[in-house]
């Protein structure tokens, strides 16, 4: 493809520390399937390929599917440093963990996937100030450079949750909408047990590992 005709590459990765996992079968074909939890990191990186600049107007979201599902298992990020004791034959996978551990980011905008129409917006602290201050759309890249914008997918549904994602961009007078199907749910596998005896409690993305949560629910 001719050089003037390439404006932009963009592509969407993820990073999580607790993920539940399906193993393979009919429903989930021949390799285990591996679903981040509720407020993991969605990267959005955007590339000016070409020579002109290009402009990341907006992003939004929208829920394609809710899917009962059950999970066989939940994969975690072993932190960094001492932890508890694991059993000798597990030793070798914490080690590599540990080894390809990254730490979470604080998201630009966190995406509210329970809300109809999903909401894309500023990520706020606790004072309801924003998270990264220096972040804003439309979000201008440079020709020749890479712009990543960090997003932090939420929800309270325990089934399996597929969006899409797409991204208005805009460059030299053209317009695109790239989108990626992506998936995520807020089921951890994990219960919070209480000593005087009240029934077990299911235990959030964000108390179960250093996952994103809105300010109002964490």
């Amino acid at each position: 493809m001719p050089e003037d005709i390439v404006r932009f590459a963009a592509r969407v990765q993820g990073l999580a520390h607790i993920s539940v996992r399906r193993m393979p079968g009919t429903d989930v074909g021949p390799e285990p399937v591996d679903t981040p939890c509720s407020g993991y990191n969605a990267y959005v990186d955007l590339n000016a390929v070409g020579t002109v600049d290009v402009v990341l107007r907006s992003l939004r979201a929208e829920v394609i599917s809710r899917e009962d599902f059950k999970p066989d298992g939940v994969v975690l990020s072993a932190l960094p440093g001492p932890a508890v004791a694991f059993a000798e034959d597990l030793a070798d996978a914490r080690r590599r963990s540990q080894e390809n551990y990254r730490p979470m980011l604080t998201p630009d905008q966190e995406v509210l996937l329970d809300v109809t129409p999903p909401v894309v917006r500023t990520a706020l602290d606790a004072t309801g100030r924003q998270v990264n201050p220096g972040f804003a759309l439309p979000l201008t890249v440079p020709a020749g450079e890479i712009r990543r914008v960090v997003l932090s997918p939420y929800t309270e549904d325990r089934r399996l949750l597929t969006w899409r994602l797409t991204a208005e961009v805009s460059y030299g007078g053209s317009h695109a909408e790239p989108a990626w199907t992506l998936q995520t749910t807020a089921e951890t596998t994990y219960r919070t047990f209480h000593p005087d005896g009240k029934e077990p409690e299911f235990t959030p993305a964000h108390l179960a590992a250093d996952h994103w949560a809105p300010a109002d629910k964490r």
